[in-house]
């Protein structure tokens, strides 16, 4: 198929943010084939089909960098009790969540914040999943439900000890298995819109054995781990009182960080900690709305960043939709550090580049730009800039003004999943009522 949108105003997201006017953008198959000069595209493209941005921004798509689709069946959940800590609210409410989780609630709690992902513009999302009563092929029902909706996903089962090791050991080949589904995919299509990792839930959960063979296994397949680092002190506490050992240390020595690898959170990391990330080039990832909520710290993202750590932003699972987020972090740097200068083109990085570089390096595909040969996930946005709007100014109307502006039309992989605010083939209402009966059983298991 091949597309042609015009009269729109196209935020590259290159180096220099390049903002193009009177510019078109061609769409062969999965791909962007030009962006040049409108009537020069048109005249060169006859046959292909038009799509009239009406004036609209047309930008790249959104990224999540670190999610769990599984915790919107949380929204609305009462505990048995009142968590005092963060370990306690592990306890209380994550893991019994993912115990009462069957297939249908894993496939339904990833369409519903899907669907808001598609519809505030958000087209790749790195996913992190438990469900140990539903662990063997979880990852694809999670994989079916985003592509329902057309999502592009990199997703991993989180392998922990804390359910026996009988489960550790069928996380590790659950990893396994959809990593080699997904390479076998992109032998035949390098543009398939899924891949994998092997998945750890966090240092203080993870015996040494489960440790060793996750990460062989890793090695093998030529992947990297997504696991949750210094979220809370407890952590590193846990890890030392268990294991005899220094987290970090452990980590590094083990094999799970390097260049391939996702450290999230990293809330209590030290600079000499930090300074291992860096010697290893392991990803980081900052979930400010999930670390406020569960009141466990402020990562130093100034230090992870000057020390060339290639630090992005995620939602860890409290929305489909990456802005809340984005903004939090903008505010919660400011308010914590009583500094209003702080955190402008830090998190501007995070956001629109960070992410995408993450994404291309995990998987080797081209998101987050709006340039020839790039995957075509890119976004229509209902923006029209009340004040002047250039490629220096952009990410103020990005915190100010796009982050509200309703997104129009989404296309991820060259295939339009929503136009005029409209999901292709989907039925919101069906599928809440659906979610809501699917979630009330989860609830009940939790309960039990």
């Amino acid at each position: 198929m091949t597309m042609l949108i015009h009269n729109v105003n196209i935020f590259t997201n290159n180096a220099n943010n390049s903002l193009l006017k009177n510019h078109a953008v061609l769409i062969e198959g999965s791909r962007i084939a030009a962006v040049g000069e409108e009537k020069k595209l048109l005249a060169k493209n006859p046959a292909a089909e038009k799509l009239d941005g009406e004036g609209r921004l047309l930008m790249p798509g959104l990224i999540n960098a670190h999610n769990h689709f599984y915790g919107t069946f949380a929204r609305g959940i009462s505990l048995s009790g009142t968590p005092k800590n963060f370990h306690e609210i592990l306890q209380m409410l994550w893991w019994k969540l993912d115990r009462a989780l069957d297939a249908e609630g894993v496939y339904y709690s990833t369409l519903v914040p899907g669907i808001t992902a598609v519809k505030r513009g958000v087209t790749t999302i790195i996913d992190h999943h438990a469900s140990p009563n539903a662990l063997e092929g979880s990852l694809d029902e999670i994989e079916k439900a985003m592509a329902l909706l057309g999502l592009r996903g990199l997703l991993c089962y989180e392998v922990t000890n804390r359910d026996g090791k009988m489960v550790a050991r069928n996380g590790i080949a659950e990893n396994a298995r959809y990593i080699r589904k997904c390479a076998e995919a992109k032998k035949e299509n390098p543009d398939h819109l899924f891949d994998g990792m092997m998945g750890l839930h966090a240092s203080f959960t993870i015996a040494n054995d489960t440790l060793a063979s996750a990460v062989t296994v890793a090695k093998d397949l030529d992947r990297g781990c997504h696991i949750h680092v210094l979220e809370d002190s407890c952590d590193r506490e846990l890890t030392r009182k268990q294991y005899g050992a220094d987290i970090i240390q452990r980590l590094r020595d083990s094999g799970v960080l390097s260049d391939r690898s996702i450290a999230a959170h990293g809330i209590f990391l030290s600079p000499a900690e930090m300074d291992i990330l860096a010697e290893t080039d392991t990803i980081s990832v900052h979930n400010p709305q999930s670390n406020m909520n569960n009141a466990v710290g402020r990562a130093d993202i100034f230090t992870m960043l000057e020390k060339n750590i290639l630090l992005g932003i995620g939602t860890d699972g409290m929305s489909g939709d990456i802005w809340p987020d984005v903004r939090s972090a903008n505010l919660l740097h400011k308010h914590h550090l009583n500094d209003a200068n702080v955190g402008w083109m830090e998190i501007a990085a995070m956001t629109l580049k960070n992410n995408p570089a993450i994404y291309q390096r995990l998987t080797g595909q081209a998101v987050g730009m709006i340039a020839e040969d790039y995957l075509a996930d890119i976004i229509l946005i209902d923006y029209h800039p009340p004040t002047p709007l250039s490629g220096d100014n952009i990410w103020g109307h990005c915190l100010f003004g796009i982050a509200d502006a309703p997104v129009n039309t989404t296309i991820i992989n060259g295939r339009v999943v929503m136009h005029n605010k409209q999901l292709i083939d989907i039925d919101e209402a069906e599928v809440a009522a659906k979610s809501r009966e699917v979630a009330g059983k989860v609830w009940e298991r939790f309960q039990g």
